[in-house]
């Protein structure tokens, strides 16, 4: 009389195990599920500040560059003279070591 008392609670021990473990599988399944849309939500988020971010440096650049520019246009008052492609006049500012 014991064996079949001890195979009832048995089989009903694995049935709860089951459907417990049927349940914690479907539990982590939504869990990773969650957690993935939470990923390409912060994923989405990042990458909208890192293209703000993209823009407001090239901007900042744009606006350095234009700077440089206006501020060599104003201040060069060097007329413009002769490359010294050939070397003739390299040394032409030193005094000569020969005289």
């Amino acid at each position: 009389m014991k064996r079949p008392i001890t195979a009832s609670l048995a089989v009903f021990a694995l049935v709860g195990l089951t459907a417990c473990s049927e349940q914690t599988q479907e539990d982590a399944a939504r869990t990773a599920e969650l957690a993935g849309d939470d990923i390409e939500a912060n994923a989405a988020v990042a990458g909208e500040m890192i293209e703000e971010g993209a823009k407001n440096a090239a901007g900042a650049v744009a606006e350095g560059a234009a700077d440089i520019e206006r501020h060599i246009e104003e201040n060069d008052t060097d007329a413009p003279t002769e490359a010294p492609i050939l070397g003739d006049n390299l040394n032409a500012d030193q005094a000569d070591p020969n005289d």
